[in-house]
C-alpha cells in the first residue's frame, strides 16, 4: 500500500454588426471566497468540468485518471488533449480519438483528441466556405485558383487548438456525460492551448473586416452569405469555449512536485491560468518520498519539506493536498482506484 499525507486547509478561490455577439469579456477573475471557507478536496468532484494540468512528470494523468474512478458511477468522460498521449497508458487499455468505453469500469469512457485529425476534418467540411472567404476578401480576392488553395493549406494560428477544444463542445452538446475530466498537456502546451481562442477569434475578426473594406469597395452591400454564416460559427465557437472554461462548474486542478523548478513553473501556471478567468481552487503535491529509517531518505525528505513550506507559503490562497510516491507505477483499474481512495478519501 503506498503512503499518502493529505494536509490541507488554505482554502481560497481564485478565481459587433452581424457580431451581434460582441466582444466576449476577457481576462475575468473569479470571486473571492472567504479565507474561512474550507474546500476539502472531494470538492473537485463537485465540478462538471475538471482539468488537470502542471508541469510534465508531476502525475497529471494519474491524477486524473484516478478522478475519473472516484466519480463512478456517474457517467464520466476522460479526454486527453496531450499531443503525446498517455491516458492509454495509464488506465491500460489503448484509446485513439474516438470514445470508447473503459474495460472492466462501467460508466467510464476515454477519448484522446487528436487536434490535427479534427482540423483536417473541419478543413474538409467547410473548405467551400474558406474558399469564399479568400474571394471575397480584400486585399487577397485576386489570387488565383491555385495561390487560393495554397493559402488554405497554410496552418491558422492556434486553429488545431481551438478545434480540438470545439471537438470537446461539441462532445458535451450531445449530452451523453455527466462528468468530463481533461487531462492537458504539459505547461507551455496548456498555456498555449487556453490562450488560443482569444488568438484564433483575432483571425475570424480579421477577415471579417476584409470582407467589409471588400464590400465598400465593390459597393456590395448584400445580405450575409455562407461565407458570413461561417465566420460567425467560429465566432460563437471561441465565444462557447471561453464561457465553457469560465463557468462555475468548472475547475482547474494543478499538479505539482516539491522541486524548485517545478515550482517556479506552477507559480506562472497559476498565475497565467487565472487570468484567463478559469477557477483555480486545489494544489496537488505529488511523488513526496516516504519516511524511511534511512539517512538517504531522512535527506530527501527533510529537502522535501523545507520545499514544502515554500509551496505552502506560495499557494496559501490554495487548498494544499500532499500525496506520497506510490510504491508501484499506478497504472491500471486496480492500481488507479486505490490511488483514488487515497486521493479523495
Amino acid at each position: 500500500m503506498g503512503w499518502f499525507v493529505a494536509i490541507a486547509a488554505r482554502p481560497h478561490v481564485w478565481g459587433g454588426g452581424f457580431w451581434s455577439l460582441g466582444r466576449y469579456p476577457r481576462r475575468r477573475h473569479r470571486g473571492y471566497k472567504e479565507l474561512t471557507e474550507e474546500m476539502p478536496i472531494r470538492d473537485i468532484l463537485d465540478n462538471d468540468f475538471i482539468l488537470f494540468g502542471g508541469k510534465g512528470g508531476v502525475g497529471k494523468t494519474t491524477c486524473a485518471a484516478a478522478t475519473a474512478f472516484a466519480l463512478l458511477p456517474r457517467k464520466t468522460l476522460v479526454v486527453s488533449t496531450d499531443p503525446a498521449h498517455s491516458l492509454g497508458d495509464c488506465l491500460g487499455q489503448q484509446i485513439g480519438d474516438e470514445i470508447i468505453q473503459i474495460d472492466q469500469a462501467e460508466n467510464l469512457y476515454a477519448l484522446e483528441i487528436s487536434a490535427e485529425k479534427t482540423l483536417e476534418r473541419f478543413k474538409m467540411d467547410y473548405r467551400r466556405q474558406m474558399r469564399r472567404l479568400l474571394e471575397t476578401a480584400a486585399g487577397i480576392e485576386h489570387l488565383t485558383p491555385r495561390e487560393r488553395e495554397s493559402l488554405l493549406s497554410l496552418p491558422v494560428p492556434g486553429a488545431d487548438e481551438v478545434m480540438g477544444l470545439k471537438r470537446l463542445m461539441d462532445v458535451m452538446d450531445e449530452g451523453n456525460f455527466d462528468k468530463y475530466i481533461v487531462d492537458t498537456a504539459p505547461t507551455g502546451h496548456t498555456l498555449r492551448l487556453l490562450s488560443m481562442p482569444d488568438i484564433f477569434d483575432e483571425w475570424v475578426d480579421i477577415f471579417h473586416r476584409l470582407r467589409d473594406k471588400h464590400r465598400f469597395h465593390e459597393r456590395a452591400f448584400s445580405r450575409p452569405d455562407r461565407a458570413d454564416e461561417f465566420l460567425l460559427s467560429l465566432k460563437t465557437s471561441t465565444a462557447r469555449i471561453r464561457d465553457l472554461l469560465q463557468s462555475q462548474k468548472t475547475e482547474f486542478v494543478v499538479v505539482t512536485a516539491a522541486d524548485r523548478v517545478v515550482i517556479e513553473e506552477t507559480k506562472d501556471l497559476v498565475s497565467q491560468v487565472t487570468t484567463f478567468g478559469i477557477a483555480v481552487r486545489h494544489l496537488i503535491v505529488n511523488k513526496l518520498f516516504p519516511d524511511l529509517d534511512a539517512d538517504f531518505a531522512r535527506a530527501r525528505r527533510d529537502q522535501e519539506q523545507k520545499l514544502l513550506q515554500v509551496i505552502r507559503n506560495t499557494f496559501s490562497q490554495l487548498e494544499i493536498t500532499e500525496v506520497g510516491l506510490y510504491p508501484t507505477e499506478p497504472r491500471g483499474i486496480e492500481n488507479l482506484c486505490r490511488f483514488a481512495g487515497m486521493l479523495y478519501k
